[in-house]
């Protein structure tokens, strides 16, 4: 006969040394992770940036400068994508010529 399984929970107690080691445990392994992450060369979460203080000199001229620079660069980014767009339909359309040119 097997002795019958308690139906108590566990007593969460450990010993003061089983404690430490754990706590000895986790915090190497933490340190291991933030050196591989430095080696590895991830880059940090780059700062926020503060913004333009109120009695900067010409500071509304440095706003229209940037807005005009951020408005730029959407541009930019939009008129790649609506090449790219333009490039995969003309690929697309190749593609079926050639297919109803072997059929």
């Amino acid at each position: 006969k097997m002795p019958k399984k308690s139906t108590k929970s566990k007593s969460k107690r450990m010993t003061l040394r089983q404690k430490y080691k754990v706590i000895r445990k986790v915090k190497e392994h933490q340190k291991k992770k933030r050196r591989d992450e430095r080696k590895s060369g991830k880059a940090n979460k780059p700062l926020k940036d503060p913004g333009v203080p109120a009695n900067w000199p010409f500071r509304e001229e440095f706003l229209k400068e940037m807005a005009w620079k951020k408005a730029q660069i959407l541009a930019e980014e939009q008129k790649k994508k609506d090449d790219k767009k333009k490039a995969k339909l003309a690929r697309k359309q190749a593609e079926q010529e050639q297919d109803a040119k072997m059929e």
